[in-house]
């Protein structure tokens, strides 16, 4: 099932078929919509808020009805009485049964806006039926270095949203230098030490890659280690 613009969290759904509600009765019949269409809108945002309203007092019901049985079995016996919990009210909709189909059906209304000559993207925005742009990469980051048997190094990264990372390098005050990439959160350098059988102090960081292979956005922090002979 699609999850771009729709959400799906109970407080998110009652304030989005809200505000969906709200601009088809604005001007939902002039970006395409028939009149009979924004009265069933406004339906579904009714109905919407009856049903989840009516599970979150059930849910609160079942948590208080457990938590007196807990008093009623488990406490000591002289424990003073507890009126029962009150259950809630029955959920209603009213004369008529809602129509099933909610999410489908307003699918099918975003798409009949979308396709009218008078849409605009400000619309979109404001029927709350545009998806959210992508969040961009954070930083990237070097969450361990451990240092294995003859002088390699194994690094655990962080890409932070990007597919791959470029790894870099250095040792003895020298200037970094890639060593390879990562689509993994594991890497390991195999490079030779430059004095066998000595330990060496390795730096190194990491940097995003976009799709077109280049070195992007921020570079992480320096992470330093003794390799092991």
């Amino acid at each position: 099932m699609p999850s771009d613009w729709y959400p799906h969290s109970q407080a998110a759904l009652i304030t989005w078929h809200n505000n969906f509600s709200t601009q088809a009765a604005i001007n939902g019949t002039t970006l395409g919509l028939t009149a009979g269409e924004v009265l069933q809108i406004a339906a579904d945002a009714d109905n919407v808020l009856i049903m989840l309203d009516g599970i979150e007092a059930a849910n609160a019901y079942r948590e208080a009805l457990t938590a007196y049985k807990t008093l009623l079995f488990n406490d000591p016996a002289d424990t003073p009485p507890e009126p029962v919990p009150a259950a809630p009210t029955t959920v209603s909709f009213g004369a008529e049964d809602p129509l099933p189909g909610i999410e489908a059906r307003t699918r099918q209304y975003a798409a009949s806006i979308k396709a009218s000559a008078a849409y605009t993207t400000d619309d979109g925005e404001l029927y709350g039926i545009i998806a959210p742009a992508p969040a961009p990469p954070g930083v990237p980051a070097i969450t361990r270095a451990t240092a294995l048997i003859d002088s390699d190094v194994m690094l655990k990264v962080s890409k932070a949203g990007y597919a791959a990372v470029a790894v870099d390098m250095r040792r003895d005050g020298g200037a970094f230098s890639q060593i390879g990439t990562t689509i993994s959160a594991a890497f390991v350098d195999e490079t030779e030490p430059l004095v066998v059988g000595a330990p060496e102090v390795r730096e190194y960081r990491i940097q995003g890659i976009d799709s077109g292979n280049n070195r992007v956005g921020d570079v992480s922090e320096i992470t330093r280690i003794s390799t092991t002979p």
